[in-house]
């Protein structure tokens, strides 16, 4: 009784039955009425030839005493033979009933206005009233009885035969809406056991068709991101485990007398407990920023200035790596409101990449212009691209684009999808541009 397809074709049902109840509550009263107001104006309708000759009995007799003689046979009141049963009167102009096929009626006062009389005339003088009257009810014969029960018969198999089909056309309408939210609770239920990725078919209402769509969205997201996170456990495995493993022989080693415990190889353990503070660091900082949880210093700052600082710091790596440093600075960029730390860390770890993957020779330029009320920021290196395959997950933790060879230039993999949840918490965007032999990293952040 709880579920919908029940509760909707129960719903037709009743709705069809309210409508039926009505239409031969109207039918029954139409038929009935506009039956008896036919019997009532055949009954009520005076023969012509009868009034002519009652005006000819008051003109040979010069009054009314014995013309009920006239009316026997045309009625049935008093014993005459009218079809129907109706009544026939002659009243003076007093409104006094002279004659009457119905003997009660005689000596009785009439209102002729209302009963519908004409006059009778002799001479061009009205010397009475004659009027038909119809008994009502009883006038109703075996005949039209017998017509009113066929109609409430048919109108009763009607209503059961409308019933049926209510109740068919129902529950197939109930079925086909309530189908499509059966597979919906059945992907539901697969996600609760861990079946991510489940797609259920789009059909039904245009708004259960959207509850679908947003549910294989949703079941796709998950899927997504189930994957991401095994992936990022594994990976995150694998970069502890390779500092942990080199920390522990040589500790090992030193322990067991193979190498000496001198400062070169204590030098090599103590760099390997830096990378791992490193990692954890980096790990530390991902979390917070995609939780929306990194502590933001925001303040006002010329971007220009803070970029030329970053670059000049650059600078000796550049030169250390036969590598041309190109910068074009606006001289009219707008401040921006952002945490300064943050913002160094974000351009770091792109000239970090670019120096990383630009070759001997190469170009890295880098370029801050003002484009309406943002900041634009672009670093660009040369010799060194990336496939469309490899740029929709450039900013994925532990992201490598030749995973084998990638690991033995250092980084954690982590500094890109650091640095967009960094821009994204500052209103900004970051995205990557992949021209032949060039890779564009381009940011946008809002101006004040």
């Amino acid at each position: 009784m709880n579920r919908l397809s029940v509760r909707l074709s129960l719903a037709f049902l009743l709705s069809s039955w309210i409508g039926i109840a009505v239409m031969v509550v109207i039918v029954q009263r139409s038929l009935n009425t506009g039956f008896r107001q036919y019997l009532t104006a055949h009954d009520n309708e005076i023969n012509p030839e009868q009034a002519t000759r009652l005006e000819s009995y008051f003109a040979t007799n010069g009054s009314w005493v014995g013309a009920d003689n006239v009316l026997v046979g045309h009625g049935n009141g008093g014993g005459g033979g009218a079809s129907r049963g109706a009544t026939i009167s002659v009243a003076n102009l007093d409104g006094i009933v002279e004659v009457s096929t119905d003997t009660k009626l005689v000596n009785t006062s009439i209102s002729v206005e209302s009963m519908g009389a004409i006059p009778l005339t002799v001479n061009d003088i009205q010397v009475g009233w004659l009027l038909r009257q119809s008994p009502g009810v009883e006038a109703l014969g075996a005949a039209e009885i017998a017509f009113l029960d066929e109609s409430n018969r048919w109108l009763t198999l009607a209503g059961l035969g409308a019933t049926i089909l209510a109740l068919l056309t129902g529950s197939a309408f109930a079925w086909t809406l309530a189908r499509p939210l059966q597979d919906l609770t059945n992907g539901v239920r697969d996600l609760s056991v861990g079946n991510l990725g489940r797609q259920v078919r789009t059909q039904g209402t245009v708004e259960v068709k959207a509850l679908a769509a947003e549910f294989n969205t949703m079941s796709r997201a998950l899927a997504e991101a189930e994957t991401l996170r095994q992936r990022m456990a594994a990976d995150v495995a694998h970069e502890l485990r390779t500092p942990v493993s080199v920390l522990r022989g040589h500790l090992e080693a030193m322990l067991d007398g193979v190498y000496p415990v001198d400062s070169a190889h204590i030098a090599v353990a103590h760099d390997q407990t830096i990378h791992l503070a490193r990692l954890v660091e980096d790990l530390r900082v991902l979390t917070l920023a995609e939780a929306k949880r990194l502590p933001l210093e925001r303040t006002r700052f010329h971007p220009g200035v803070v970029i030329t600082q970053i670059l000049d710091a650059f600078e000796p790596l550049v030169l250390d790596g036969n590598i041309h440093l190109s910068r074009q600075i606006s001289s009219n960029l707008p401040d921006i409101n952002a945490d300064v730390t943050r913002i160094r860390q974000v351009l770091s770890n792109l000239l970090t990449n670019a120096l990383r993957h630009t070759p001997e020779e190469g170009e890295i330029i880098v370029q801050v212009i003002p484009i309406l009320n943002e900041v634009r920021i672009s670093v660009t290196n040369t010799g060194s691209e990336i496939s469309e395959t490899d740029a929709d997950g450039i900013f994925q933790p532990f992201w490598r684009a030749e995973t084998a060879r990638e690991r033995d230039k250092g980084g954690s993999g982590l500094g890109l999808a650091i640095s967009r949840e960094i821009i994204t918490l500052h209103g900004g965007s970051i995205a990557v541009q992949n021209e032949p032999k060039r890779v564009t990293f381009v940011i946008l952040l809002p101006g004040v």
